[in-house]
């Protein structure tokens, strides 16, 4: 009897036991329903938003990237640089001004909803809390699901970014072309001279090679870039000017024959005699030396030009005709295939603006100033020295030899050269 009471009780329990897990499953179950169908209105809602917020970020992120152009850009402008176009600072305050006005108000990003998981527990009441909770919260989704906004377009500036930093640049440039005129080395002045395609050589004054004597003086200049122009006709201009370049020639000739004549150093001498006596006269009106120096001076340089002198050159200036024949140092380039014309030996600083013409770099262009209204002084007499311009703190001289549309051209090349702003 017992036994089967044992037995009866060990039935009871097994059904209890499964009653038990039986409704535990079916808990589990009815959660499990529930929470798969809340997860996959939310997946398909935060595919919903998902263009949304991609269009809120995109809009946050086009509003950084010019703000970043305009940050840039007043950064520039707050140096107070000053430009040789003033007007060019004005443009691009006033494109920074424009294009703040563009930016676009960036919309909240939406919340994505979380997944949920069905606990591994045997609790039926827990369970049945997880199925309810699944279910509210499915019917918040296709709430939320209804009320998603339109997608927000992402704003294009690149039409503000572009205009700013186009006014960027060209105010930096500029100021660029400002700083390439003011005060500039005569290094700087000597490179950009032989971009010029007429223009055969540049060479500075130096302390020792000064004509005018103004070098470093008190209201003089703080260099002095003479040059030659290949459309002047060197019979115009000094011959010992060019002895070196003869020398070479004459050396390279004895090389090959084995003789060289005399007639040319006999013809240069005449001819150095009578620039001698041009020099003498030039230094005595223009006053720019001493006695002794403008003797020191005639007799080293023996070619200076009156009309040159007095308008503060004593230096021999020129200009050329077009058409001139080619030296033979030229004809010798030609004939081994060189197109280099430069660093022949030409003494450029003796032969003065004659050759060519001049920068002279002053401090200031007060300084400039006063030493045209010196020069100018003799415009329309004998001793006209050729045209003159002020850019910047630099004097622009150009020989009285160039006819004065030639005259109005070079200047303006030189004017170019000075201002070219390299990439």
């Amino acid at each position: 009897m017992k036994k089967k009471i044992i037995g009866i009780a060990a039935v009871i329990a097994a059904l209890a036991a499964g009653a038990f897990l039986y409704t535990v499953w079916n808990a589990k179950q009815a959660a499990g329903t529930a929470v798969s169908a809340f997860n996959t209105a939310v997946q398909e809602y935060n595919e919903s938003i998902a263009p949304y917020n991609e269009a809120a970020a995109g809009i946050a992120d086009a509003n950084g990237k010019l703000q970043a152009v305009l940050d840039e850009a007043q950064a520039v402008l707050d140096k107070g640089e000053q430009a040789y176009e003033p007007d060019t600072m004005d443009e691009l305050e006033s494109s920074i001004q424009s294009a703040s006005k563009a930016f676009a108000e960036v919309p909240a990003q939406i919340d994505p909803f979380e997944e949920r998981n069905v606990p591994g527990s045997f609790s039926k009441n827990e369970l049945a809390l997880v199925q309810h909770e699944a279910e509210t919260a499915l019917g918040a989704v296709k709430e939320a699901k209804e009320k998603i906004p339109p997608v927000p377009e992402v704003p294009d500036f690149t039409d503000e970014i572009e205009s700013v930093r186009s006014a960027q640049k060209k105010y930096e440039d500029s100021v660029q072309k400002l700083a390439n005129i003011t005060a500039p080395s005569d290094s700087f002045v000597k490179e950009r001279l032989e971009r010029i395609e007429t223009v055969v050589q540049a060479e500075a004054v130096t302390a020792d090679h000064d004509p005018n004597g103004l070098l470093g003086t008190e209201g003089g200049y703080t260099g002095c870039v003479y040059f030659l122009d290949e459309r002047i006709d060197r019979s115009l201009l000094p011959q010992e000017a060019f002895e070196n370049e003869r020398k070479d020639d004459s050396e390279s000739e004895i090389g090959e024959d084995g003789e060289n004549s005399g007639e040319d150093s006999a013809g240069d001498s005449s001819e150095n005699a009578a620039s001698a006596e041009e020099t003498a006269v030039g230094d005595s009106v223009a006053g720019s030396t001493s006695t002794e120096e403008a003797a020191a001076g005639n007799s080293a340089a023996g070619s200076t030009s009156a009309e040159e002198t007095a308008a503060g050159d004593t230096s021999s200036e020129g200009t050329a005709a077009a058409g001139t024949a080619a030296t033979a140092a030229e004809e010798a380039a030609a004939a081994d295939g060189s197109a280099d014309k430069k660093d022949k030996g030409i003494d450029v600083v003796m032969i003065g603006t004659r050759g060519g013409g001049a920068v002279e770099i002053f401090s200031t262009e007060e300084e400039a100033k006063k030493r045209m209204e010196y020069i100018s002084f003799f415009d329309g007499s004998v001793m006209e020295a050729g045209s003159c311009t002020i850019e910047g703190t630099c004097l622009i001289r150009t020989s009285k030899y160039l006819d004065e549309e030639q005259q109005k051209e070079l200047t303006e090349k030189i004017r170019q050269a000075l201002l070219a702003v390299d990439e």
